[in-house]
């Protein structure tokens, strides 16, 4: 089965993969925490993006691209592999993932408490599309979840 595509994302788009995004350069650094999550890609998330791309030696453009989400993703360049009992922003990441594709239901439950809730929409998706159910959202889980949906 091929890999679904990486969601290509620049100054001016919108959208829960912009605050998947947000919140996933948030949890990368400390100084970054301050960018807003509001699902707008303007001038301070292109900021956000080159410096972590300058950080993680990839080229930089300014660009969320496969190579800018792999990084992200990857469980050890920014530790973005989470499961239940973890907390924080790369939780938020993940839940506001799983609101967008249904798992979640509402954006209350987008809090960075990785508890039940968070762990049964995890599985679900997991179980939907055909990933291995750990309730683990690591590198695989990660790609599936920011490719597909809006």
């Amino acid at each position: 089965m091929t890999e679904p595509a990486w969601p290509v994302l620049r100054q001016g788009g919108r959208g829960p993969n912009v605050t998947t995004l947000q919140y996933l350069l948030r949890g990368a650094r400390d100084q970054w925490r301050t960018l807003a999550a509001d699902g707008e890609f303007g001038p301070a998330t292109d900021s956000v993006v080159r410096g972590f791309q300058s950080v993680a030696g990839l080229t930089v453009d300014g660009i969320a691209g496969p190579a800018t989400w792999q990084r992200l993703t990857d469980g050890t360049t920014i530790g973005s592999t989470v499961r239940e009992g973890d907390q924080g922003e790369v939780v938020k990441a993940a839940q506001t993932e799983l609101l967008k594709h249904g798992d979640l239901k509402t954006a209350a439950q987008v809090d960075g408490v990785f508890g039940p809730d968070t762990d049964t929409a995890t599985r679900r998706f997991q179980e939907r599309v055909a990933l291995t159910v750990d309730g683990i959202v690591g590198p695989a889980t990660w790609r599936r979840l920011i490719s597909t949906g809006s």
